[in-house]
């Protein structure tokens, strides 16, 4: 892709689009790389300013929040800072769904906005309303991250998820946007082989260059390319989103496709938007911030978010379910970072004997052995399974060194237990809660 026809796209094709179906991205698009010179104190102040629109906003126009701040005795003008957030209880998951109708402001018509619901694979789902501005903000943000890469906006890419992460039946105005990003879409429900060589082909012969799509899927794909032994050289950028990206997800793409790999890292409800921008930093947008609670380590422990922009519905101090380390001083951007994502809060996994376990974090010790998958389960604080697909090699030997590696883990007073599987089924929406091993980077 030239540099003209990005330009073409970015200033002319994209914002005719946009104004026809309503959204602002391209606004932010530039607000952004704007913002991204600013000094942190710049973006300190431009935060809470939005802050201060958004408690107004809540107490002023919402039932929940006004009663949420007059039990406490509490007035707008005592939430100034983002220290002051902390005087606010956390929201949950629970209570958006109790408190819904009371959470909507009585003046959300002021306001464009659309409904949503989280998916629901750790739960109930939630319904929930997302302000448009935050769209324009996530999408724009999207751009420029993914530009830092060489990435040309227009470029090819191929996508890889299902439902939850293209929509095939999206509405016009959505389907001339992905038209417009040059997205083609392909679902990864079941990525055998067969699926991946067409996948490779259609890289190959497309000559796409650029992919996007759940970290499990595109590992995949890399792996059977490397089985295979293909060359796919012509690879510039591999972007992973939605589930953890261990590390032998990352090496088997890196080694496969010899590109850079950039994790993004999101929470729609949250309106978290972050990406892996410079090694092992994920740069969080402007648009929300984040504060740890419940911390398991110094810097690492339950991120809750407050959302700075979506007036249709305030969210303060939200526990959307992510665990992950926070750097709220960094050197290498002017917001905050976050340095690692240990996954969904029930991916860490707090034992009765003080010991903390991350499903993730096993990828380096299970490369010994001839295990296919596997996913660990807290059954009780006193008790912990793993599930194992095991592969040819596997042998008693084996089991007796897992279960001392494990039982060191878990600790004293803690019991672990394996349960093997003839295979691991994945979720309706294209994700998948276990872990692949790679064996030929073992051992």
């Amino acid at each position: 892709m030239s540099k003209f026809n990005e330009w073409l796209r970015l200033g002319i094709i994209y914002p005719l689009a946009e104004k026809i179906k309503g959204t602002n991205s391209m606004e932010w698009y530039h607000r952004i790389q704007t913002m991204n010179n600013w000094s942190r104190d710049q973006i300190r102040n431009w935060q809470e300013g939005q802050l201060h629109l958004i408690v107004q906003q809540a107490y002023c126009h919402t039932v929940y929040w006004k009663k949420v701040f007059d039990e406490r005795g509490l007035k707008p003008e005592d939430i100034h800072t983002m220290e002051d957030l902390k005087k606010l209880p956390v929201l949950t998951k629970a209570d958006i769904r109790a408190h819904y109708e009371e959470m909507v402001p009585d003046n959300v018509k002021l306001f464009p906005h659309r409904s949503e619901r989280t998916g629901g694979t750790t739960g109930e789902p939630m319904q929930y309303l997302v302000d448009e501005n935050i769209w324009g903000y996530v999408s724009a943000d999207k751009i420029v991250a993914w530009q830092s890469t060489g990435y040309r906006f227009g470029d090819k890419f191929m996508a890889l998820g299902s439902a939850s992460l293209f929509k095939k039946n999206a509405p016009f105005a959505r389907r001339i946007l992905d038209r417009i990003r040059n997205e083609h879409a392909y679902n990864s429900m079941n990525m055998d082989g067969e699926l991946c060589r067409q996948y490779i082909d259609i890289l190959e012969k497309q000559k796409i260059h650029y992919i996007y799509g759940y970290a499990s899927s595109i590992y995949l794909l890399a792996k059977y390319a490397l089985d295979n032994h293909l060359d796919m050289s012509h690879m510039r950028g591999a972007f992973t989103t939605s589930e953890n990206l261990t590390n032998v997800y990352r090496e088997t793409i890196e080694k496969a496709f010899g590109c850079r790999v950039m994790d993004c890292y999101g929470a729609r409800d949250a309106a978290i938007t972050a990406y892996e921008v410079t090694s092992r930093n994920y740069y969080l947008g402007y648009s929300a911030y984040v504060e740890l609670v419940d911390e398991i380590e110094p810097n690492v422990g339950t991120l809750v978010s407050t959302n700075l922009l979506s007036m249709a519905f305030p969210l303060l101090r939200y526990d959307y379910g992510d665990v992950a380390e926070l750097d709220n001083n960094s050197a290498v951007y002017n917001g905050q970072v976050l340095h690692k994502i240990y996954g969904r809060t029930s991916d860490v996994l707090r034992l009765d004997n003080g010991h903390v376990l991350t499903s993730p974090g096993f990828t380096i010790l299970m490369r010994n052995f001839d295990v296919k998958a596997y996913d660990i389960q807290k059954i009780s604080g006193k008790e912990v399974k793993m599930q194992l697909q095991v592969a040819d090699g596997w042998d008693k030997n084996q089991e007796n060194l897992l279960n001392e590696e494990m039982k060191r883990f878990v600790g004293d007073g803690c019991d672990f237990s394996i349960d093997y599987v003839d295979h691991f089924d994945v979720l309706k929406n294209g994700k998948r809660r276990y872990f692949m091993n790679d064996l030929s980077m073992g051992k």
